[in-house]
């Protein structure tokens, strides 16, 4: 079971996601900036996007914001659950076997 702070966590990374996947979709439309409609439905999520601002810019700012909900692994964690090949991998190897 999830702590309530671990549950509002992942509901505010959500709720950010959210707006990066309109951001995301506006830039793959051809859009640079952000139109009124976008910004009222970001600004209460991510207050500083505001009309007008590149599109890019906007998604910065929401990756910014999503930044201190993000799960931190300590490194000496990390460094146990990398998983190390001996020699690198070379992907000729798997397309000559077609």
């Amino acid at each position: 079971m999830m702590s309530p702070d671990g549950e509002e966590r992942r509901r505010r990374l959500r709720r950010l996601d959210d707006c990066l996947s309109v951001l995301e979709q506006a830039h793959e439309l051809d859009m640079t900036e952000v139109t009124p409609q976008i910004a009222e439905m970001i600004s209460d999520r991510v207050p500083t996007i505001q009309q007008g601002m590149l599109i890019a810019d906007a998604i910065e700012e929401v990756l910014r914001h999503q930044e201190p909900f993000m799960v931190q692994i300590r490194p000496e964690i990390a460094g146990r659950r990398v998983r190390r090949r001996r020699d690198p991998f070379d992907v000729r190897l798997l397309l000559s076997r077609r």
